[in-house]
């Protein structure tokens, strides 16, 4: 489902580092990284989606809001997978932030016959919790392994900066993140 373009979109594609990401956040909460589950929070599938569609919109918000729009539209496009939920966002830069009438095909995760394939961010939701509030900043969430950029090097460089620095390492007090229910 893409949560960040207007459209409900089912890509039936999963990402082969889904797991390591899953690995990685679990080992995240075991040595307090990251939050244990509330217990008491029960979430069906559609409530999951819509807490990652909540996420991944604030996410887009923060970019549009951090980097100056001539960085914005250096990005390429790229699709964000929130791994608990399955829930696919597609971020499209457009000189007025990111589109959200993006009528994106299913990611190409496997590189084609012209060696072509997308940029994707792979995400715990856990992480993704940590990371929009400024808890936890981008640069750990890679080196600890709960989020993942898998794009040809360029690309991967684009998104990368642009995210470090929407989530910088030390606390931001510019930004207050809506709470996400």
């Amino acid at each position: 489902m893409c949560t960040i373009c207007s459209l409900t979109i089912e890509f039936a594609v999963e990402h082969p580092q889904a797991l390591a990401v899953a690995v990685a956040t679990r080992q995240a909460i075991e040595t307090g990284l990251l939050p244990e589950f509330d217990p008491n929070r029960e979430m069906d599938m559609a409530q999951s989606r819509h807490h990652a569609t909540v996420l991944l919109t604030t996410m887009q918000q923060r970019l549009e809001t951090v980097l100056p729009a001539s960085r914005l539209m250096r990005l390429p496009s790229f699709y964000v997978l929130m791994i608990e939920s399955r829930t696919w966002g597609y971020f499209h830069p457009t000189s007025g932030g990111f589109d959200p009438r993006a009528n994106p095909s299913p990611p190409r995760i496997v590189a084609d016959e012209n060696n072509l394939r997308d940029a994707i961010v792979v995400l715990s939701q856990a992480a993704a919790e940590e990371i929009t509030p400024g808890r936890l900043p981008f640069e750990q969430a890679l080196e600890t392994g709960v989020a993942v950029i898998d794009a040809p090097d360029g690309e991967a460089a684009l998104i990368h900066a642009a995210l470090a620095m929407a989530y910088p390492v030390d606390q931001f007090s510019d930004f207050v993140c809506t709470e996400v229910a």
